[in-house]
């Protein structure tokens, strides 16, 4: 009798595996969609990964940017601007550390951060295509 015992539990524990592999695998596919959609996230996660994603843009055109400002400069000028995006730099991460502060260890902590790099990165963007304007002058 024992036996049919066993038998019943390995049936139940193969269930149990079958819907833990189930639930693993729509998990990863939402996180996989989450990942696409970011005209209209949803979840937490798909906010996250968006906001990641923004900052990402923004920050390859930050350097992207500069990189073509350095080039028109003449030296001592891109020292001086070196060492202004440098402190710049230092400002956004400092001021991103403080706005998600409040967050630290919460589920909404990426996306308050990443926001906050991406809209004062798109700032600075701004500035860089003006500077870049009159470098072209």
């Amino acid at each position: 009798m024992s036996y049919a015992h066993d038998d019943g539990e390995q049936r139940m524990m193969k269930k149990l595996i079958g819907l833990t592999l189930i639930s693993a695998s729509m998990f990863a596919a939402n996180a996989m969609a989450a990942e696409e959609d970011c005209k209209n996230p949803i979840s937490q996660m798909a906010m996250n990964v968006c906001a990641g994603k923004d900052y990402q843009r923004e920050d390859a055109t930050l350097n992207k940017r500069y990189k073509e400002l350095v080039a028109k400069l003449e030296k001592d000028r891109r020292a001086k601007l070196k060492q202004v995006q440098v402190t710049w730099i230092n400002f956004r991460d400092l001021q991103c550390d403080f706005d998600s502060s409040n967050y630290d260890g919460g589920s909404m902590y990426p996306l308050v951060r990443s926001s906050c790099l991406a809209r004062i990165t798109a700032q600075r963007n701004k500035e860089l295509e003006a500077m870049l304007k009159e470098a072209s002058l």
